[in-house]
């Protein structure tokens, strides 16, 4: 309790304060009585010390220094009964207490000793402690209830604006409004927050609340801002007072929703990052080919808006590392902090992305981000969408002193082929980190087959392939594998006998035996360019589809 609140009980009713006047707002949390020359150094911040004079009488050369050590340790009043011991405080000794705002408090006309009055005064501020315990304790189940049911953070801070008849506002971590009570309508939030946010920008973060006076405002203009914090700073709790004298009970109003709203956005953080490791191993499986249908590879990223038709194309982002070639000092960051980091950079490509117009999901995997974009139409103008990455990363690098760069696969058709564009955009990032650049983007250049065969629906495909070697399913394995060998080395050697006897380690003769084998199987000439080609585009679909040849 203050020190003007503990001045009102009945046994402190005759108390004069004579010095400090300022200062009858500072806390009392306990009281002391010793009396001894060295009694400074057994007093602790809050300390009322109750005396008869007896320490100061034969000192008066020390008053001044025992008044400035009291203030230096936080202690909140000096009582004394001057007439005890016939004490006589100087002249100075009351400036420098008003100067410092520490009261000095007489007694001599309060006729209970000062063990009753010890008595009496730890009572009151024992009982005013557990009145502010019950009364926080109401509070904290009071909101916590209302989260239990659903109401949320916005219901919080209107009921307690309520409680405290004063307008309350959230910021989030970007200082931005995220909840605002209905109370003072006829002032707008906007019109609340700005010079609040004003003193935010210019000052270092605070991890406790404080008090401000806003001289450029006359409504509302004091203002108590309590920070929040989970694993991070989460934003402001901010309330605003018509009047400076804030009573106690309204601080542990604030306290309490404080409490209760990091709780809250602790639950929630722990259901999204629940929900992001879900998608993240999910596409780490489906990246590394762990998944081997597509209607698996479907059913788990219906969610996250795959389809089974249309084109995607797949954007890897990395954090940009030092390329000067100097060793970092620093220790490498724990994983509580690495991951805290990632998270924060994932926020804000997250937000980047979400101002251009396209349809996408991200995800992590390692220290990288990927952004799946979703293609309309297979429209796909790949030097727009470079310009818009130059420019995210030059924001990023603004904003946030995010370095960052971009690769680019190439896109596909057949979800299951996004570890190839996967590969294809982080060589694409590679490129432009072995040209030493940073914040930069690139796109995967190879204009190879595989690209225009993954533009084809994977039924199809995989039809394509059944059929051509379908005449060979008849036969034993290994005659099967041997003759499907040879024919896919005689593609690959230009249909040259001798060099696909010598790869193949056989006699040529056993080589054109194996050929004349296949034409008859198929009915078809190998050599025909034609049938040639079904052959090539048949084997070169092997890679696409996960298809293991025998």
């Amino acid at each position: 309790m203050d020190l003007q609140q503990l001045l009102t009980i009945p046994i402190l009713s005759k108390a004069k304060v004579i010095a400090g006047h300022r200062g009858l707002d500072r806390l009392v949390q306990s009281i002391n009585i010793m009396d001894a020359p060295d009694i400074v150094q057994f007093l602790k911040p809050g300390d009322m010390l109750l005396t008869n004079g007896y320490i100061l009488k034969d000192r008066p050369d020390a008053h001044l220094g025992f008044i400035t050590d009291m203030h230096a340790i936080g202690c909140a009043a000096l009582a004394v009964k001057t007439q005890r011991f016939s004490l006589e405080l100087s002249p100075q000794l009351f400036e420098t207490a008003d100067r410092l705002g520490l009261p000095i408090i007489e007694l001599s006309e309060i006729d209970n000793t000062l063990g009753e009055i010890f008595q009496q005064s730890i009572s009151a501020i024992l009982q005013n402690k557990t009145h502010e315990l019950h009364y926080a304790l109401s509070i904290h189940n009071q909101f916590s209830t209302m989260i239990m049911q659903g109401k949320g953070i916005p219901n919080i801070v209107d009921t307690l604006s309520q409680l405290l008849s004063s307008p309350v506002l959230l910021l989030g971590s970007k200082k931005q409004i995220t909840a605002s009570s209905h109370y003072a309508q006829q002032i707008d939030d906007l019109s609340l927050a700005g010079p609040l946010l004003t003193f935010i920008d210019e000052h270092p973060p605070f991890h406790t609340a404080i008090s401000l006076c806003l001289l450029t405002t006359d409504k509302y203009r004091h203002a108590e801002l309590h920070p929040i914090f989970t694993d991070r700073h989460e934003g402001y709790l901010i309330a605003r007072y018509d009047s400076s004298a804030s009573s106690r009970l309204s601080t542990l109003a604030l306290e309490q929703a404080v409490n209760v709203i990091g709780l809250e956005l602790t639950k929630k953080q722990a259901v999204k990052e629940r929900s992001r490791r879900y998608k993240n191993e999910y596409f780490s499986d489906l990246i590394q080919g762990f998944i081997r249908s597509e209607q698996e590879a479907l059913h788990r990223g219906k969610k996250y808006g795959l389809q089974a038709k249309g084109s995607s194309v797949l954007i890897i982002a990395k954090k940009d590392e030092s390329l000067a070639g100097i060793p970092k000092q620093n220790a490498a960051p724990s994983e509580e902090r690495f991951i805290s980091e990632r998270d924060a950079n994932y926020e804000l490509i997250k937000q980047e992305f979400a101002r251009l117009d396209l349809s996408f999901v991200m995800f992590t995997k390692n220290d990288q981000f990927g952004i799946l974009v979703f293609l309309n139409e297979s429209s796909w103008e790949e030097h727009t969408v470079i310009q818009q990455l130059e420019r995210i990363a030059s924001s990023l690098y603004t904003e946030s002193q995010l370095s960052l760069s971009f690769g680019i696969g190439n896109p596909y058709t057949n979800v299951l082929d996004i570890g190839l564009s996967y590969k294809e955009a982080v060589k694409a990032l590679q490129s432009g980190y072995q040209m030493r650049k940073t914040r930069f983007a690139h796109s995967y250049q190879t204009m190879d087959i595989s690209r225009l065969l993954r533009m084809i629906p994977y039924d199809e495909m995989m039809q394509f392939h059944h059929e051509t070697f379908k005449p060979f399913d008849g036969r034993d394995p290994n005659e099967r594998s041997e003759l499907m060998k040879t024919l896919s080395s005689f593609y690959e050697n230009h249909c040259q006998i001798v060099d696909t006897a010598k790869e193949l380690f056989v006699h040529r003769n056993t080589v054109i035996y194996r050929l004349e084998k296949c034409e008859k199987l198929t009915g078809r000439n190998i050599k025909d360019p034609m049938e040639s080609l079904r052959f090539r585009l048949a084997f070169a679909l092997e890679s696409l589809l996960n298809v293991n040849r025998p």
